[in-house]
């Protein structure tokens, strides 16, 4: 048996199981008792994925293309020069309390017909951030993520477009080095209070471009602790209890102008606010 399992992790680069009985009842975890629509501040309707499933977990020491289920049932390393290809319509269950470290490159490629899921494998439960530390890359179209986040740090860098994240346990994106950039995209809910405590914490030498997306519900759209010459244009921000904070202690720069601020456009050290929006702007979030 141990022979046979070794053997197929290695035709499909990936950790050891295949099952084709349907999962469970996976779905994204938090504030309870608030409904099933992501827009009133309530969980999403949990989708369970179709087809095969397969779990992972371990190191992926080779190419490989997810579809179906992946059921990740440990904690996950797409180790250095691999590539994970994750097809259109592909659900990613994440036992908790397990996440996954790109050293390699996670390439998401979700479309708007087949978006991308990547949630908790039982509802209620929080699973760990996806890392991208020094050397990793990860980039995202029309991913739908819950009850988790994204860490960036060194040179590590995460492309999002179109993607929707919320739910964190904690703060969602979190950097202390490497690169964002976010583009139509949306962290935090429609509306109502999500259960992010940050949409965004960064500090340290990372580099920002976040344009034409929404934060929004969190109780700190942005702590803004690092940074020079960061683009924040064209972006909504409302429902947050702050919208941005800064310490003096870490002075930052960033052009946050041609954005809409439900609360007023900030008055900050370091942070340029003009042409601003008087109204949502319809061209943030995914399309």
């Amino acid at each position: 048996m141990k022979l046979a399992c070794a053997l197929l992790a290695t035709m499909l680069g990936m950790g050891c199981g295949i099952d084709t009985a349907a999962p469970g009842a996976p779905g994204p975890g938090s504030d309870p008792g608030t409904g099933s629509d992501p827009g009133t501040g309530g969980d999403p309707i949990p989708v369970p994925g179709t087809g095969t499933v397969t779990e992972v977990s371990g190191h992926i020491t080779a190419n490989t293309t997810w579809t179906d289920t992946i059921h990740v049932t440990g904690d996950l390393t797409i180790n250095a020069g691999v590539t994970v290809t994750v097809a259109a319509g592909t659900v990613v269950n994440v036992t908790s309390p397990f996440g996954i470290t790109v050293l390699g490159t996670l390439a998401i490629q979700g479309t708007k017909a087949g978006k991308v899921t990547f949630q908790p494998a039982d509802v209620g439960t929080f699973w760990s951030h996806i890392v991208v530390p020094s050397g990793g890359v990860m980039t995202a179209s029309y991913l739908v993520q819950t009850s988790s986040g994204l860490t960036t740090s060194n040179s590590g860098k995460i492309t999002l477009v179109d993607t929707q994240l919320s739910h964190a346990g904690g703060d969602l994106l979190t950097m202390s080095g490497g690169t964002l950039d976010m583009s139509y995209s949306g962290i935090g809910l429609a509306s109502g209070r999500d259960t992010t405590h940050c949409n965004m914490h960064v500090s340290g030498g990372v580099h920002l471009t976040v344009t034409h997306s929404n934060l929004s519900t969190a109780f700190f759209g942005l702590m803004f602790y690092g940074g020079v010459n960061a683009n924040f244009t064209y972006n909504n921000w409302f429902g947050n209890n702050t919208d941005i904070d800064t310490e003096a202690a870490y002075p930052v720069t960033g052009d946050f102008s041609y954005s809409y601020f439900a609360k007023g456009a900030p008055t900050i050290s370091g942070v340029t606010t003009t042409n601003m929006a008087t109204a949502l702007l319809t061209d943030a979030g995914p399309r």
